[in-house]
């Protein structure tokens, strides 16, 4: 049907830089290139900033920050200060890849050097902590570091949302209801967010299964299910490539029916596999994936509403995406809010607008979208399972 070609050059022009950026709170002290409202810290008050770290100015403070010469508010930096700022800077730098969850790994035994030297620090405890957990991809045996941290500074914004990605892990709806909760109170989670959340969600009922990317996508959708009944009772499991970096994270899935590739590495090679293993099953696809992702899945999905879907499919009506459109998204990042942000995400609105506005200039004349093309997994290879 003449409808995919169309979906396939909106899927390239419109979501290529649609998505936005990663937002991780490592530490307070890092220019924050988040959607969530940053805080005011001990020194400054942070500026949001939404473009990406490069590599050259990466390497450029790094190297001032190795040789001694970064300076804080109150002078040189101490040994645990420059540690830190490293540690923050490789794994900011981390989540600005656009085709893997995972830090490469000389960023990994460069940060893992560095948390030694802030072990011996008895003024660097929480950092030690946070940091520990934090660089342990979701790793439970390293929960009790972030217990002390939770300890030490029960409401730092950093260290509830690692609280939520721990819970999440473990499978404790209760608990991730609670650190949500406690993140919204420090206003962490901004209207824009949450607003776009609720549209993903809204496009991706009667789904399966519905993959997210980061933070922003993930725990706006989760702070909606988990408070709201009406998206509570859509019986869809989210699924975020982060978490995926856990083993624990990848059993739980697992138990409860969700085929795993084995291979530790989630990149885009890992997110295709994902969704050939499970295309019995229908799969909604977030448009905040980096479009690296999406490209693997273009022939094999379809865009509804704020999602792609792919995996067993059936042929949908463009009268259905009309009522999706008209009737039921809020669409508040469109017609409320002005923020740079809400531009960021406005764009993801537009593969089924751009659809709709084809459908009406068409006069009605193709009033079907084409189920998308069944995407088959791969021979299994040797180390390569549907259990990690």
């Amino acid at each position: 049907m003449k409808t995919l070609s169309v979906i396939a050059s909106l899927l390239f022009i419109n979501i290529c830089s649609a998505q936005p950026p990663e937002n991780q709170y490592l530490n307070n002290s890092v220019i924050n290139n988040s959607v969530i409202t940053p805080v005011q810290n001990e020194e400054q008050e942070l500026e949001e900033q939404t473009i990406q770290v490069k590599d050259n100015s990466n390497k450029s403070e790094r190297k001032k920050l190795e040789t001694g010469k970064y300076k804080s508010a109150k002078g040189y930096s101490s040994q645990s200060i420059q540690s830190s700022r490293i540690i923050e800077i490789e794994y900011r730098k981390s989540k600005t890849q656009v085709s893997s969850r995972m830090t490469k790994p000389e960023s990994q035994e460069l940060m893992e050097r560095e948390l030694d030297k802030l072990a011996g620090d008895s003024e660097a405890s929480f950092e030690y902590h946070l940091y520990n957990y934090t660089l342990g991809n979701y790793d439970l045996k390293r929960e009790e570091s972030l217990n002390q941290a939770e300890g030490l500074r029960p409401n730092d914004q950093r260290v509830l949302v690692q609280k939520v990605a721990n819970e999440c892990v473990k499978g404790d709806t209760i608990s991730t209801k609670f650190y949500l909760q406690k993140l919204m109170g420090t206003k962490s989670l901004v209207m824009e967010t949450l607003d776009y959340a609720e549209d993903v969600l809204v496009s991706s009922k009667g789904n399966d299964i519905l993959i997210t990317h980061g933070t922003n996508d993930t725990y706006g959708i989760l702070y909606h299910q988990v408070n709201s009944p009406e998206y509570g009772s859509h019986e869809i499991l989210v699924v975020s490539l982060d978490f995926l970096r856990s083993p624990y994270y990848r059993e739980l899935l697992y138990k409860k029916g969700i085929k795993v590739p084995s291979s530790k590495a989630i990149n885009t090679d890992y997110f295709k596999e994902f969704c050939a293993l499970n295309s019995d099953k229908k799969i909604a696809v977030s448009l905040t994936l980096p479009i690296d992702y999406l490209r693997r899945i273009a022939p094999f999905s379809t865009p509804y509403g704020l999602v792609l879907i792919t995996g067993n499919q059936k042929a949908l009506c463009l009268t259905d995406l009309e009522k999706l459109w008209n009737n039921q998204l809020n669409k508040r990042n469109l017609t409320v809010h002005k923020s740079k942000l809400a531009q960021n995400y406005a764009r993801n609105y537009k593969p089924s607008k751009v659809l709709l506005e084809r459908f009406h200039e068409q006069q009605n004349s193709s009033p079907y979208i084409s189920a998308p093309n069944k995407l088959k997994p791969h021979k299994i290879k040797e180390g390569v399972s549907d259990k990690h």
